[in-house]
């Protein structure tokens, strides 16, 4: 067990922390050749989306109940949060949250498109502990 203490539940540290636990869950799952790779993007999206959340709490933007990273974007480019990525490039995850829950032609995703997916993952989750600081 964790020693050090956990961030108030629902605080944008706790969002964070969540948004890690995806990250870490993408590549315990990468290195497990019994885990089929729309389970590993599915955990990227949600870890991407997550630190996106948190953000928007450190900055008290209300969201909605939405996986639609491209709708969390929008609120913070309209809130004037520093947003350092290409316009499609992290909402290319999206599709994950929804589409590779059930068997279909996501189980086909190839090595890079899951490489880059846990790219991206990371990519937003530093850019969320810059917006937010240390946990507490």
């Amino acid at each position: 067990m964790n020693a050090s203490p956990s961030p108030p539940a629902g605080s944008p540290h706790s969002w964070l922390a969540h948004a890690k636990s995806d990250l870490r869950i993408t590549q315990i799952c990468r290195s497990d050749s019994g885990v089929l790779p729309n389970q590993t993007v599915f955990h990227a999206q949600q870890a991407a989306e997550k630190a996106i959340k948190a953000v928007l709490l450190e900055h008290k933007i209300r969201f909605p109940r939405t996986h639609d990273l491209g709708e969390l974007i929008v609120l913070i480019q309209q809130h004037a949060v520093m947003w350092p990525f290409a316009p499609d490039e992290v909402e290319a995850l999206s599709p994950f949250a929804v589409e590779t829950r059930y068997p279909d032609d996501t189980d086909r995703l190839s090595e890079n498109e899951v490489s880059e997916a846990i790219s991206l993952a990371e990519k937003v989750i530093e850019w969320a502990k810059k917006q937010i600081g240390q946990i507490p």
